[in-house]
């Protein structure tokens, strides 16, 4: 009986920890891709000090959720991703950069989600 009890606990607890990652990724991605909308409309308009600021933003806000992404992601997207956003600020064509990364984000995001195609 305490074989069951165990095996009830650990799939609460696989559950609950996939759901957990499912709503930090969703929040990433959703803060990311808010964050890179900002930055194209800041280049569309010619703002470059408004710009440059929120490149460091998003910069800055990447390093905090880094490491803990990685703990429960694939790798390869998330190391796309990452040389991307860390590489913003040396773009020379800051407008393909800003729209790849953001493409990157959706990506990771859909990669990420609990569906049957990612099961399967």
């Amino acid at each position: 009986m305490k074989r069951v009890w165990f095996a009830i606990v650990f799939v609460v607890l696989c559950i609950g920890l996939c759901v957990f990652q499912q709503g930090y990724v969703k929040q990433c991605c959703g803060e990311l891709g808010s964050m890179l909308e900002l930055a194209q409309k800041y280049e569309e308009n010619g703002e470059e000090a408004a710009l440059k600021e929120q490149i460091n933003k998003i910069q800055k806000y990447w390093i905090k959720r880094n490491d803990f992404l990685f703990i429960f992601s694939e790798h390869g997207t998330l190391d796309e991703l990452a040389f991307n956003i860390r590489s913003l600020d040396k773009a020379h064509n800051m407008k393909s950069a800003l729209a790849e990364t953001k493409t990157l984000v959706i990506i990771y995001y859909e990669n990420e989600r609990i569906t049957l195609a990612n099961i399967f």
